[in-house]
């Protein structure tokens, strides 16, 4: 059982909810999604906070620009005849690096000691000491 309080403009008032009521109030919310149903959060009871580091690969463009000199027909030079001319062209590749980023999510597991079985909310069930 939960203890849930909800505050209003008018005021507060606290009852106690089973663990199905409180999934569906996370899911009515958009606080939880149907395919999470089983997914720890930090509220239940019996879950740690484990900070975790996560390794994360990104495709990074790289552009690099190749500047030649092209030859080039050009009319009206000496005696409006055509003649031979030059222009700087330029031309773009992209291509990609892969850089890696570290960063840090949180997990939720079950507090040393407490298991978590078929999707309940929370770590309800004490593990045996054997």
């Amino acid at each position: 059982m939960f203890m849930c309080c909800v505050w209003t403009q008018g005021g507060g008032s606290c009852g106690k909810m089973d663990s199905h009521t409180v999934m569906l109030l996370l899911m009515l919310t958009g606080m939880s999604s149907p395919s999470a149903l089983g997914a720890l959060q930090p509220f239940m009871p019996n879950v740690c906070v484990e900070p975790d580091r996560v390794v994360q690969v990104e495709r990074q463009p790289c552009v690099q620009a190749f500047t030649r000199m092209v030859t080039v027909w050009k009319q009206g030079c000496a005696r409006g005849d055509w003649c031979v001319g030059y222009e700087r062209r330029t031309v773009y590749y992209t291509g990609y690096r892969q850089v890696y980023k570290q960063d840090y999510q949180t997990l939720y597991r079950c507090c040393p000691g407490w298991s978590q079985l078929s999707g309940e909310a929370g770590c309800l069930y004490r593990k045996s000491l054997s």
